[in-house]
């Protein structure tokens, strides 16, 4: 099993996928931005981090690998160990290379440095986009010769054929503006009366009142609203109901005044609830100050 591959495969569709035991392969989205030096606009991305101290067991992984072999959920989370066990011990020889995430190494404090591997975006929105090239625009100056003011011109003298020429045009050009001018009056006379009519039917149809009868009653459902689903911390999880309201009466004496017991599941369990919160990214940051408040067992669970 190709563990690095499923992860891959989740975190285009999850912004967390832990590995339990090891730690969280998480995805953060960038803006589009522009490269000055390279001149080159970038669509916007997902790129991949990785987190050792995000832990414990969210299901994910093992139920993605479950549905995926057709196995038991308890033997996908033993297959998803073995293989962070086989990890572990190469980390302590050599660096890891997960193919599609990026490279993992231990440094001298013995911490996990995680190289995440260039030109992989997990936005599916962007997928199969390239950088896109910058396009300069020139404004150059113009190359017409700029033409030299006129300040007075000198009038030609004109013979008598032209001026006889120039009195038969000016009789045409007289004709034709008279004709235009008797062809715009018949014009405005047929539109006034036209105009009258209209007003004339709009008067008539404000005066008319229309039967329509009774109309039909418009019944509109609306859908239903989808459930809200949120995100709970859980302290612990109990087949008996006392033991899990007892968890839950404690937490609020301790100042957890969201703590709950939450409904029994399937599997006949009462789980109780530090608190809930309406997205994962609040909930895993709320669970590492529990965490740190000395709960290390704790765990996300959504509902």
């Amino acid at each position: 099993m190709k563990l690095s591959a499923h992860i891959h495969y989740l975190l285009f569709r999850h912004d967390c996928v832990t590995v339990p035991g090891f730690g969280s392969f998480l995805v953060e989205q960038k803006a589009a931005h522009f490269d000055p030096s390279k001149e080159l606009y970038y669509p916007p991305l997902k790129q991949v981090s990785f987190n050792e101290q995000l832990q414990s067991n969210d299901g994910i992984l093992a139920k993605h690998i479950g549905n995926t072999f057709g196995l038991a959920y308890e033997t996908a989370v033993l297959d998803v160990h073995k293989q962070m066990i086989s990890w572990k011990e190469q980390l302590e020889t050599e660096s890891l290379t997960l193919e599609g995430l990026g490279v993992l190494a231990l440094n001298k404090e013995g911490k996990l440095v995680f190289t995440p591997q260039q030109g992989t975006n997990f936005l599916a929105a962007s997928y199969a986009l390239d950088a896109v090239p910058a396009r300069r625009i020139f404004r150059g100056v113009s190359e017409e010769a700029e033409q030299p003011p006129t300040y007075f011109t000198l009038e030609q003298p004109k013979s008598r054929r032209f001026v006889g020429y120039a009195a038969a045009i000016a009789a045409l050009i007289t004709l034709a503006v008279g004709s235009e001018r008797y062809l715009d009056y018949q014009a405005d006379t047929r539109w006034q009366a036209a105009e009258t009519q209209r007003q004339e039917v709009r008067a008539q149809a404000a005066l008319t009142v229309y039967d329509l009868g009774k109309l039909p009653t418009l019944n509109i459902e609306l859908p239903a609203e989808a459930p809200k689903r949120s995100y709970h911390i859980i302290a612990g999880s109990f087949r008996s109901e006392r033991n899990a309201n007892k968890l839950a009466k404690r937490l609020k004496l301790l100042g957890y005044y969201n703590a709950q017991k939450l409904p029994k599941t399937n599997r006949g369990f009462f789980q109780v609830s530090f608190a809930h919160f309406p997205s994962k990214r609040e909930a895993y940051n709320a669970m590492a100050d529990i965490k740190d408040a000395n709960y290390p067992d704790v765990w996300v669970l959504k509902k």
